[in-house]
């Protein structure tokens, strides 16, 4: 359950940035993508989509575990 209906609270910036995140969605639409599990518990912490990623940080919102994730490079093989 959120904690802040955004939607309600500011429809103007609400709307804004659904644009804004539609138009992203549509961009990434069609390349490939990976997940990445939490090693403590396999559940999925986050969708990557093709491109250079660094590091990453993220908590589990399965078992509350803080997971770091290496870098990762999507790349074509011949």
């Amino acid at each position: 359950m959120p904690k802040v209906n955004i939607q309600q609270v500011n429809p103007e910036r609400y709307a804004q940035v659904k644009a804004a995140q539609d138009s992203l969605k549509r961009q990434c639409s069609g390349m490939m993508k990976m997940v990445r599990l939490c090693p403590y518990c396999d559940h999925r912490v986050e969708n990557v989509v093709r491109g250079e990623h660094g590091y990453t940080f993220a908590k589990c919102s399965n078992c509350g575990e803080e997971v770091v994730f290496p870098p990762v490079s999507f790349r074509k093989t011949s």
